[in-house]
């Protein structure tokens, strides 16, 4: 029997892909942890009290998120339901969660089910409304603002997480795809 040890390596669904088109900046977001927080039955108050004690922020209405000092993001995608979103370098980012929360959610690891392109910078509105049906512009669309859509026939979480930003959240296994799409887009308003 070989005593040779193998290592896998994580690759991100993009490979970190980023490209500056000058007035828009595409990049993967790697490094970043996607966790589900699913609310059981009955325990609502003491859910919304754990997470503020443990991450440091509120729960959101559908269609917001909320922010922590401690780096979480709580985003509303549905009823009884939150995303967690965060830095976490890899690995069982559910237990972060779990840990904190105790038996108060029923939490699961989405990192890698998701892959996470940023798109930022002058040009975002131009690119991103020949592919979004939403109205993202500013009095439309705040920063905080979440919402469930579809790109190009792929279903998009998207996030506006600063002036002139958003994140755009889609399966990994059509990540190629959503990178496809959005550079396009990129490239026809320039």
């Amino acid at each position: 029997m070989s005593k040779t040890s193998l290592t896998l390596e994580a690759i991100s669904p993009l490979n970190g892909y980023s490209h500056d088109y000058g007035a828009v900046l595409v990049e993967e977001l790697a490094g970043k942890a996607l966790v589900s927080i699913a609310e059981p039955l009955g325990v609502k108050t003491k859910l919304r009290t754990a997470i503020k004690k443990a991450l440091g922020a509120e729960w959101p209405s559908i269609g917001k998120s909320t922010t922590s000092k401690k780096g979480y993001h709580l985003l509303g995608v549905q009823s009884d339901m939150a995303f967690a979103f965060f830095d976490h370098p890899g690995g069982l980012a559910d237990t972060v969660i779990k840990t904190s929360l105790k038996d108060n959610a029923y939490c699961t690891d989405q990192s890698d089910a998701w892959c996470m392109i940023k798109i930022s910078g002058v040009g975002v509105y131009a690119a991103l409304e020949r592919i979004c049906p939403l109205s993202l512009s500013v009095k439309d669309f705040e920063i905080g603002l979440v919402a469930r859509t579809s790109m190009e026939h792929l279903g998009v979480v998207i996030l506006k997480d600063a002036q002139d930003s958003f994140v755009l959240m889609g399966a990994t296994s059509s990540a190629d795809d959503l990178l496809h799409a959005v550079t396009v887009s990129v490239n026809n308003t320039q």
